[in-house]
């Protein structure tokens, strides 16, 4: 069984939205930045890391329907996401901007699964 929690998955749509938004910004605005091309693209790692993050928190499932269910979403979305910056000013679609995004989505699976046991027992003293 798979339940989307409404509060949390808002706070994902909201960051989705954000995501966008960067998207969306002609390439002429994101040159007035001053990071160089490659660190604009490092900068899809933890920016689809804390995305998966935040919809891992939103879903509730078993661990690998729910890491399963997440990667798929979201690398949908960023191919999605890639797609958009066909139609933006000086920006392009670029394979490379998809795979670090899905890396940053994988990230955000492994640090996810990897504190569960932590929040897992910080659970346990709290019901105490």
């Amino acid at each position: 069984m798979i339940k989307i929690l409404p509060g949390r998955a808002a706070v994902a749509l909201l960051y989705m939205s954000g995501v966008i938004s960067l998207s969306a910004l002609p390439g002429r605005t994101v040159a007035k930045w001053g990071f160089t091309r490659f660190q604009l693209d490092l900068l899809h790692i933890p920016l689809f890391t804390g995305l998966a993050l935040v919809t891992l928190w939103a879903v509730v499932a078993s661990r690998w329907t729910r890491a399963l269910l997440v990667f798929v979403a979201l690398a949908a979305f960023a191919a999605g996401d890639e797609i958009l910056q066909l139609w933006v000013p000086g920006r392009e679609a670029s394979f490379g901007d998809f795979a670090r995004d899905a890396l940053g989505v994988g990230i955000g699976i492994v640090i996810w699964e990897a504190a569960r046991p932590l929040a897992l027992s910080l659970r346990r003293e709290w019901e105490r």
